[in-house]
């Protein structure tokens, strides 16, 4: 529950609404949770619960903070994953961190999230596999990751041809 929630709840002054929430606090009944939306905001839950996601943050949020480093390491297994396959899913991409470290602990969700932010950041491309060549691996017509590159065209695609103004 938020602070201004509890003052409307009760029709409180807000000394006396800060003062019960922290002695609630101090018996160990209430708890202070940071919401990753709303930072400035106090929110308080009963100690036996654990707050959601969506509070929290989840696995890339530690005490209302994105874990850089937490993400970009997975960002580098998955980027090395798919530099050791060529073309691969996402169950490949987690199968493939699981192997390597099986104390990783990251669920197909949070690779999956990884790697949608990896194709934004245009450091893969999300093709549908042919099954051959690269995506031999990769049954036809599923969607997998590649590394990006340079444009798959050739030499003259980059000289204008002259009949636009």
């Amino acid at each position: 529950m938020w602070m201004l929630d509890v003052r409307k709840q009760l029709t409180i002054s807000p000394n006396v609404a800060t003062k019960v929430v922290r002695t609630l606090v101090g018996h160990g009944l209430l708890k202070e949770v940071s919401d990753v939306r709303h930072r400035s905001r106090k929110i308080f839950m009963a100690t036996d619960f654990q707050p959601s996601d969506e509070i929290t943050g989840g696995t890339w949020y530690h005490d209302g903070r994105l874990d850089t480093d937490a993400v970009s390491a997975v960002r580098r297994r998955c980027q090395a994953q798919v530099e050791k396959l060529g073309a691969a899913t996402v169950q490949m991409i987690h199968h493939g961190i699981l192997r390597d470290d099986p104390k990783a602990g990251y669920t197909i969700d949070k690779v999956r999230d990884i790697v949608k932010t990896m194709v934004l950041d245009k450091v893969l491309e999300e093709v549908k596999s042919t099954g051959e060549g690269d995506f031999a691996a990769v049954r036809s017509g599923t969607i997998c990751y590649r590394l990006a590159g340079a444009a798959q065209g050739g030499m003259m695609e980059g000289i204008p041809c002259g009949v636009c103004p």
